[in-house]
């Protein structure tokens, strides 16, 4: 895979988070806290997608599978989805997908690159005030977020000249037995985006190859579920291809094992004949002569004798 510009992602709770009436009315319920936490860890699942969570169909239905991913009890979830949709919170997207409301106002993020940036500017500032004293913390802090300000928006410039058409005629060109992508929604191009911030075209083009070459993901699998242009995109998938979790495996040789009573053009045995070929000689003793019989049933029973 393709060094990328790995991307760092946070959730900025507003300073009256826990003064919103829908936060208030959550946690008035038996249970609230509990249901406010699953609330919070639903956002920070989703921070990376622009606020979608995605039904992968591992387990029978959403909440099972939510449930299990974020490592919270069964019922506890169910209450706090209900309740999300209740208020327009959370929104299903299709079967596949469902829209926090809320998370877009509250994403941090910034790449790899800034935060190193970040870093260095802020040790040696602090190096430059150990030095000079008359500029203090604030004048210290009041540079640096000027500094961010201005990588941010080069990003967001970067963002800007995002082509997003070169990812759907791609992934067209490449994976012919998929149903085609017609059109980019602002949803799509929201997801492509995103990805964009932690993989490069030619992991694009290596996920679309590999996509491609999977039969499970053709339909090749016990409920004939295919992918479809939405799912290889979302980020646990696209992750999940790009490391070969779907390649075909070779595929086993079934021809049977080589034995000795197994190989082709096996011949015929005559065991009386073989018994009597043993006993040519006569035996001078009664002890050689059972020690001879016991080789001769010995020589039977190996060449599939009765």
């Amino acid at each position: 895979m393709a060094t990328v510009n790995k991307r760092y992602y946070w959730l900025k709770l507003p300073e009256d988070f826990f003064r919103q009436k829908e936060i208030k009315s959550l946690r008035k319920i038996a249970g609230g806290d509990t249901y406010t936490i699953i609330y919070q860890k639903m956002l920070l699942k989703s921070l990376s997608n622009n606020g979608v969570l995605y039904f992968d169909g591992i387990e029978d239905d959403f909440i099972s599978e939510l449930a299990l991913d974020i490592d919270e009890d069964y019922e506890n979830v169910a209450i706090t989805v209900q309740y999300l949709r209740t208020k327009g919170i959370l929104l299903e997207l299709n079967e596949e997908e469902f829209l926090l409301t809320t998370c877009e106002e509250m994403v941090g993020s910034e790449t790899a690159s800034t935060r190193r940036s970040r870093k260095s500017r802020k040790a040696q500032n602090l190096l430059q005030c150990n030095n000079n004293a008359t500029k203090c913390n604030g004048e210290i802090e009041k540079e640096i977020e000027k500094e961010i300000e201005i990588e941010t928006e080069k990003e967001t410039e970067k963002e800007k000249r995002v082509n997003y058409q070169l990812v759907a005629d791609m992934y067209n060109d490449t994976c012919v037995s998929f149903p085609k992508v017609t059109k980019l929604s602002d949803k799509r191009k929201r997801v492509i985006k995103a990805r964009l911030k932690t993989y490069s075209i030619e992991d694009f083009k290596t996920l679309f190859q590999k996509a491609e070459g999977s039969s499970f993901l053709k339909g090749a699998n016990s409920r004939n579920w295919s992918a479809s242009f939405d799912w290889l995109i979302e980020d646990a998938n696209m992750a999940k291809v790009l490391d070969g979790n779907y390649d075909d495996r070779a595929k086993r040789s079934t021809a049977p094992k080589n034995s000795f009573n197994s190989f082709k053009g096996q011949r015929d045995y005559d065991f009386e004949e073989l018994e009597k070929e043993l006993f040519k000689n006569e035996p001078k003793t009664a002890g050689e002569d059972e020690a001879i019989r016991e080789r001769a049933e010995a020589l039977r029973q190996q060449l599939g004798g009765v």
